[in-house]
């Protein structure tokens, strides 16, 4: 694992998804929410795939601070608690997905975005003052999981040809 290569592309991706994916740009507007994919929790995805769960946890954390800090509304390490726990324990079971399948790498980017957005948002809406309003959470949630599932396989196929820089073993069947 290559620590600092995979911070450099975090933070790319952290910058993309904060500037090009706003209203007005890559964000689509549906029902009064602006829909953008979350391209950090996808290289997360991409570490919980590839990786121990130790390093998902630790990337996990990192990633989903990067995320907080950026973020307009939320609590300051909800973020990194999320991912963290979201990252590992999909790292725990990796051993029964075939990550190589674009179907699998789409369904598992969308169940991860949709499982720590729903909670990000409710909670946001909690600590604000505001009711939790899990099912337009959940609603908000479902879009940004679907943009982020179709753009995942683009992203780990991209992350994937740079698997000697990152350290990345595969297994003789997946090369």
């Amino acid at each position: 694992m290559r620590w600092f290569l995979l911070g450099i592309l975090a933070y790319v991706l952290l910058v993309v998804q904060a500037t090009l994916f706003v209203p007005g740009a890559l964000a689509v507007p549906v029902h009064g929410h602006w829909v953008r994919p979350d391209l950090v929790l996808v290289l997360g995805v991409f570490v919980a795939l590839y990786y121990k769960p130790q390093v998902a946890l630790v990337a996990g954390w990192c990633m989903g601070l990067g995320t907080d800090l950026t973020a307009v509304t939320g609590r300051l390490g909800l973020g990194a608690l999320l991912f963290a726990a979201v990252l590992t324990a999909l790292s725990l079971v990796r051993g029964v997905l075939n990550r190589g399948w674009v179907l699998t790498q789409s369904a598992v980017a969308f169940a991860a975005v949709l499982v720590v957005h729903t909670v990000w948002y409710a909670a946001a809406r909690y600590l604000g003052g505001a009711e939790p309003a899990l099912l337009r959470s959940m609603e908000e949630a479902a879009l940004n999981a679907v943009y982020s599932g179709i753009l995942a396989p683009y992203l780990i196929w991209l992350l994937l040809r740079l698997r000697g820089p990152l350290g990345v073993l595969l297994e003789p069947s997946e090369i």
